[in-house]
């Protein structure tokens, strides 16, 4: 089956498998509180995970699977604005998918009220997933033959949620003058398109 939201395509298994293990499980109050927080964090703000622990946290849920319903539910807005899903069609899919009617309509409220910030947001902040903010370089004095390189990124999805990550490689030292020039040859690349 095709869906307007999913760009004329099939919905993906997973989506699929969290609609009816996570979001159908929940309350159609707290799966609307859910949503407005993921909406929120769409357009970058923190989702503080005591306010998470506090609200969501039973004997049935734990944080794995609350972070899960949320990466769905970032699919499912992300998508939806990013097809021009209005919101009787986005209702109407929800519903096909097997979430209930009060669920469906709890999702689209926030998505009505929350879909030209989400859209605005989203273009303005277009490819700039994995956004590199910061570079160092650093050859321990404890190794034989490597430099260790350091990245500091933003925006890096973690369990559907835009991060601040911190990651790094080590490289070999005769690797890095091949590395140097080919970071160069990019460079002049992206300076003659500009």
């Amino acid at each position: 089956m095709k869906f307007r939201f999913c760009g004329d395509c099939d919905c993906p298994d997973w989506v699929l498998a969290e609609i009816h293990s996570s979001l159908s499980m929940l309350t159609s109050v707290k799966l609307k509180i859910l949503t407005q927080l993921v909406a929120n964090s769409i357009v970058g703000e923190e989702v503080p995970e005591s306010k998470l622990k506090s609200s969501f946290m039973n004997n049935k849920n734990d944080l794995k699977s609350i972070k899960s319903a949320m990466s769905c539910i970032r699919f499912l807005l992300v998508n939806a604005t990013r097809f021009q899903t209005d919101e009787s069609t986005f209702s109407t899919e929800l519903q096909q998918l097997g979430l209930p009617t009060e669920h469906s309509t709890a999702i689209c409220r926030v998505f009505k009220e929350q879909n030209g910030s989400i859209q605005e947001y989203l273009t303005k902040n277009s490819l700039t997933v994995n956004e590199l903010i910061d570079m160092t370089f650093d050859i321990p004095t404890d190794t034989i033959d490597c430099a260790c390189i350091k990245f500091k990124l933003k925006n890096e999805l973690v369990d559907g949620v835009p991060t601040e990550t911190n990651h790094e490689i080590n490289v070999g030292k005769s690797n890095i003058k091949m590395l140097l020039k080919e970071m160069k040859a990019v460079r002049s690349l992206m300076d003659e398109t500009e």
